[in-house]
């Protein structure tokens, strides 16, 4: 008989759970987390439901799984971009380029995020926003202020300019995948590196601008 070690037995479980949360996120991404059962996504990675059940309780903790993956993946990157201590406009237009790449490299990224947006909205009792990391840009704006590159008093109006303009970049993704279903997808204009880079810029000068204004 064949004994499998620890160290087997994580990989394995690693491994199965990487396949689940894959199997679920392209489901979701066209189904919806309501549009999609626990019996399907365990058909989908050919195991049983209490297969299924033993890594992850329901459907949205399977969701959350997801998002938190790749919630690690950004905090990652952004750690590395904190520590290079560039000015903040560049450090911005890194994290436009970052989210760009992300959307841009699986179009389906756009459709998962945006329907799990709306199962949010239409689902009170849900816990998916309750562990959501949304301030994890804030500390590009608290190092940005603490080395006099950014007014104090602006940091809140450059954090909220951020977000739109991150949701808009997930929104352009989300048109562009259905670009060919237009009428006017020729004249539809999506982001691209040197859009991003300008849009960072802008930010950063025209917060600082106002408030040197408001001071004066």
């Amino acid at each position: 008989m064949k004994h499998h070690s620890k160290e087997d037995r994580g990989t394995h479980e690693q491994h199965m759970r990487s396949r689940i949360k894959d199997a679920a996120f392209k489901l979701m991404a066209e189904k919806g987390i309501d549009g999609v059962s626990m019996r399907e996504i365990a058909e989908k990675v050919h195991v049983t439901k209490p297969v299924l059940y033993y890594y992850f309780k329901d459907k949205e903790d399977l969701c959350l799984a997801i998002i938190e993956e790749r919630g690690r993946q950004f905090d990652e990157f952004l750690n590395s971009v904190l520590a290079q201590k560039l000015a903040p406009a560049e450090m911005l237009g890194l994290v436009f380029e970052k989210h760009l790449e992300f959307f841009q490299k699986d179009p389906r990224n756009s459709k998962f995020i945006a329907k799990t947006i709306a199962y949010v909205l239409s689902n009170k009792n849900t816990h998916l926003d309750k562990d959501a990391k949304a301030d994890r840009l804030r500390s590009i704006f608290t190092q940005a202020v603490a080395a006099g590159e950014l007014a104090q008093a602006g940091a809140a109006d450059a954090e909220w300019l951020v977000h739109a303009v991150l949701l808009q970049i997930m929104l352009s993704a989300y048109i562009q995948l259905h670009a060919k279903q237009l009428h006017n997808a020729n004249r539809c204009n999506f982001y691209d590196v040197a859009s991003m880079k300008r849009l960072a810029q802008i930010i950063v000068l025209g917060v600082n601008e106002y408030y040197k204004r408001v001071k004066k």
